[in-house]
């Protein structure tokens, strides 16, 4: 039940569509003063996609660890409902589910390639020894149906960004042995 309302307000707070949603006069506030020539390192405007990537791909780091990945499995052995599977198939809706036939925020396509190239590298990438047969499963199992969800719908940016994600998770199944 815990893991169930934490995984609602990951949803809520970090993975939908409007969790970053502010007004753009806010975001002229995130930008540093200029005060003299004190910007020599770099632009003095906010980085807000890569705060926000960051954000949620620390997020996307803890909960796809192959700790945290275990302990879930294990769990089920000792009373835990929220198995495995219903976890990594409640992340993949969170995910995914708003976008399928809509347009997708730039926000989103962000998480959303950094959640597929995570789930690949379960799969395939240099720690994938350290995942159980459990995990690498629903890897695989959630990325077909990514593929799936990535049919071609919404503005350009969002055609251009399930096209990028088809072609990565194509290219991904292709070296899975």
């Amino acid at each position: 039940e815990d893991q169930k309302r934490a995984m609602n307000a990951l949803n809520k707070y970090a993975f939908a569509p409007n969790a970053f949603e502010a007004p753009n006069e806010l975001y002229n506030y995130l930008a540093l003063q200029r005060r003299g020539y004190n910007f020599f390192r770099g632009p003095e405007d906010p980085k807000i996609h890569g705060q926000v990537s960051n954000y949620q791909r620390n997020i996307l780091r803890h909960i796809l660890h192959p700790n945290t990945l275990q302990r879930i499995t294990d769990s089920e052995l000792y009373g835990n409902e929220y198995k495995l599977s219903m976890f990594m198939r409640d992340l993949n809706s969170a995910i995914f589910k708003a976008d399928i036939y809509s347009s997708v925020n730039s926000f989103r396509q962000n998480l959303q390639l950094n959640y597929a190239n995570m789930l690949i590298d379960i799969l395939t990438g240099k720690q994938s020894s350290r995942y159980t047969n459990s995990a690498k499963s629903m890897a695989l199992y959630n990325l077909k149906n990514i593929r799936t969800m990535a049919a071609p719908s919404g503005n350009i940016s969002s055609r251009a960004h399930k096209q990028h994600l088809r072609t990565l998770i194509d290219n991904a199944l292709k070296e899975i042995k």
